[in-house]
């Protein structure tokens, strides 16, 4: 019998237990779309009713959302609140703080600022089901994204600051701050393809010359109007937020209340290339590390200036040399 009969065959006979005949049929195309397998028929009725209970959860949030956001089935909807914690996010942030740079003065910023119409954004990457790498992803990102913004574009190596990191085992989670240090460290990191991510903690390999350096990094001042001139003028920023609607989240500008996204619970890094504002709701673009098939392709927008989710909470950036001389071009609109 083929998979899909099979499929089929035992979606009959568990029909009753979940809320209706929709739900199931959302659960076969579920499992199409994402080519999911499961080991036997009590996974397959266990799957099928945590599917029902996080599309119950998407329907609440949608229900809340105070913005533009549309939540629904993504490739997390087969998983608990705890198995998507566990596969994605980091146990521990900042141990031990940066000191924060006061900025006195600072030029307003446009309206609008994306980095990826630059062409200095690596590509949306995915970190894989059992590696809480997000940390690495983030500060890897930034540290790719400041040297494409002087004209020399990298794709540079996250495995080698999960192996080599001084944050314990990098598949266990880390924090940016510790991250950056690492890098100062060991002197840089090597490009990608001498060193490819495998999603496992794995050996530091010694004797690699580095493809990009760092001379320092720094923290920036809780506030989102100097985060916004900052990414306007010299750019992206590794920030660290609360997770929880980004289970759910397929697409728009999430404003979700305080009681779904907790501001003092921080447990995901990622990046930070644009924002936007003017007329319409004004919001930030973040650029995740859990594939193009999540999202707006790999990226979500979140409200701007209301410290969503604990967004202002962290936001570092590396530190790069320009030794052209050359000024470094603005964040086109």
């Amino acid at each position: 019998m083929s998979l899909l009969c099979t499929l089929c065959v035992l979606a009959a006979l568990f029909v009753d237990t979940v809320s209706g005949t929709t739900n199931m049929k959302q659960f076969d195309i579920f499992i199409l779309q994402f080519n999911k397998t499961y080991r036997s028929r009590e996974e397959f009725q266990r799957r099928l009713l945590i599917f029902s209970d996080n599309l119950l959860e998407a329907r609440r949030l949608q229900r809340e959302e105070r913005g533009t956001a549309q939540y629904g089935v993504t490739k997390f909807s087969d998983l608990t609140d705890e198995e998507f914690r566990s596969y994605h996010l980091p146990p521990r942030i900042f141990l031990t703080p940066p000191p924060r740079r006061r900025v006195t003065s600072e030029a307003p910023p446009p309206s609008t600022c994306d980095w990826r119409k630059r062409g200095v954004i690596s590509t949306v990457k995915h970190q894989g089901k059992t590696c809480r790498s997000c940390w690495a992803f983030a500060t890897v990102g930034n540290i790719e994204a400041q040297w494409g913004i002087l004209g020399l574009p990298k794709n540079l190596s996250v495995q080698q600051l999960i192996d080599c990191g001084q944050c314990g085992d990098g598949c266990n989670g880390g924090d940016t701050w510790d991250a950056f240090m690492t890098v100062l460290r060991q002197g840089g990191l090597a490009r990608e393809d001498k060193y490819p991510y495998t999603g496992k903690k794995q050996e530091c390999r010694k004797g690699l010359s580095p493809d990009a350096l760092i001379h320092s990094f720094e923290m920036l001042q809780r506030n989102e109007k100097v985060m916004a001139a900052h990414l306007a003028y010299k750019g992206t920023l590794t920030v660290i937020l609360n997770q929880d609607p980004l289970k759910h989240y397929k697409k728009g500008v999430m404003q979700p209340t305080n009681a779904n996204c907790d501001t003092s619970r921080l447990d995901h890094a990622v990046l930070l290339v644009g924002y936007a504002g003017g007329t319409g709701i004004p919001f930030w673009t973040l650029k995740n590390s859990w594939g193009e098939d999540w999202g707006e392709k790999g990226y979500f927008r979140l409200l701007r200036d209301k410290n969503t989710c604990g967004i202002s909470t962290y936001p570092l950036t590396a530190i790069v040399s320009n030794s052209g001389g050359k000024k470094p071009p603005r964040c086109p609109p």
